[in-house]
């Protein structure tokens, strides 16, 4: 069991709320000690309205003389009544307690009193088995302003001095595309960086850090160490951003609980993609469609970033003559030529996540301009360095053919040197693709 000490979110992005998905979503059952309720939505926080000494201390013995936590967190603790009412009541809890430093939330309104940061620099810091603050936290917390991996350091030293046994500082964006947290890791006394890809958002992600914490209290709780708990909590976050949702006007929420249904919306994905692929292998004559080079029929997760979460025939679909069928199963990151397609539709329009290849001819391109929206691009205008990118011709085309029009559901190019000329079919599911391909060879197979 884990237990979170923490303030109240109404949005449900941080706070209590985000960290009872957290611990549901990495099996672990979560308890709660609400140190406040704050009003609050994706754009700001209307109210705080912290909770009596007296009840907090209550909730604590509550859970503490009857549901032992096997790992404790401390989130939003507002000011130093808070903190000495926690620290009175954890004191002589020998479970592993991990700290994370909420002095603001996203929309900018303070967490924590200004005037009592010394209070919790000397009281909770030292009770911690680790703390986890952010870049701006640290250097609040340090007084030491973050410019580079030596600055990071620095702030450890004095995170430890202050009494904090282990330390991981979260966000740092010393290389390019990469995010990088330090750990120092009590037990192993050395650094350990911690590198992901930097996944970019026009705004900033609300609850990230708070799932970052209350993953690591949950991997402590079952009994892992803390370089594999930090590591583990940073792979969990970083799914889990790739996920985030925009839920009202201001920031982005970030999703704890993707993990979850990550694996049923794979295994929908799947199921519709081999439904529909059934369907095309059915039509009779349906080999007159097929390109030189073979189709592909694919489905993209409803996030989908990447060729591996877009699912397609492995080997592709092909002619028998007349006829088609798959040459292998249906897997992820099966077609890199229609999956890429679908990715660059998706950077525009995330709904349209399916898509088939067939021939080119132009008795095809006149049938589909009187049913549906037809959009067209250039192979000969592609950029050089577009065309000495591996993989971004197709990117580059679909989203040229999108600035024309975005509502295509029909998109093709003429081909170039070595290259076969090629239409694509749009829908935003398979069963729609399969439905626009029978409708287009009834007309052209008269």
């Amino acid at each position: 069991m884990a237990l979170s000490i923490a303030g109240s979110d109404s949005s449900s992005g941080a706070g209590i709320q985000a960290d009872l998905k957290s611990f549901s979503a990495l099996g672990v059952y979560g308890c709660t000690v609400i140190t406040a309720v704050t009003a609050q939505n994706t754009r700001t926080i209307a109210a705080i309205e912290e909770i009596s000494s007296d009840l907090i201390r209550k909730q604590i013995q509550s859970v503490l003389t009857d549901i032992p936590p096997d790992a404790i967190k401390i989130g939003m603790v507002y000011n130093k009544k808070v903190i000495r009412t926690i620290c009175d009541s954890i004191q002589n809890v020998r479970a592993p307690i991990v700290l994370d430093p909420v002095m603001s939330s996203g929309s900018g309104v303070k967490l924590l009193v200004d005037n009592d940061l010394q209070n919790y620099i000397s009281n909770l810091i030292p009770l911690s088995t680790i703390i986890t603050p952010n870049l701006t936290e640290a250097q609040k917390i340090t007084g030491i302003k973050i410019r580079s991996e030596q600055d990071i350091r620095e702030c450890i030293k004095v995170l430890k001095a202050y009494g904090a046994a282990s330390v991981v500082i979260k966000g740092a964006n010393f290389q390019k595309n990469k995010i990088i947290d330090f750990l120092w890791d009590n037990d192993k006394k050395g650094l350990v960086k911690i590198r992901n890809r930097r996944i970019k958002y026009a705004l900033q992600i609300h609850g990230a850090g708070c799932n970052f914490s209350a993953a690591v209290t949950a991997f402590l709780a079952q009994n892992l160490k803390i370089v594999d708990a930090c590591k583990l909590a940073n792979k969990y976050v970083h799914s889990s951003i790739r996920t985030a949702l925009k839920l009202g006007n201001g920031l982005i929420v970030n999703d704890p609980i993707s993990s979850m249904y990550d694996s049923s919306l794979r295994y929908n994905v799947l199921r519709k993609l081999n439904d529909a692929i059934c369907r095309v292998c059915s039509l009779g004559g349906l080999g007159v469609l097929i390109p030189e080079t073979q189709s592909n029929l694919v489905f993209a997760l409803p996030y989908a970033r990447r060729l591996d979460e877009v699912a397609g025939v492995k080997g592709r679909i092909i002619k028998i003559e007349r006829q088609v069928k798959p040459a292998s199963i249906i897997d992820f990151n099966a077609s890199k030529h229609v999956g890429s397609a679908v990715l660059a539709y998706m950077s525009v329009n995330s709904e349209m996540r399916s898509a088939m290849n067939i021939k080119f001819d132009d008795r095809i391109i006149s049938i589909c301009k009187s049913h549906f929206e037809v959009s067209r691009y250039e192979r000969s205008e592609e950029p050089i360095d577009i065309k000495r990118k591996e993989g971004s011709s197709i990117f580059w085309g679909i989203k040229n053919a999108l600035s024309r029009n975005d509502r295509a559901d029909i998109i093709y190019h003429l081909g170039d040197f070595g290259k076969e000329p090629m239409v694509m079919v749009f829908a935003f599911d398979p069963i729609t693709v399969f439905h626009k391909i029978k409708k287009i060879l009834k007309l052209y197979d008269k």
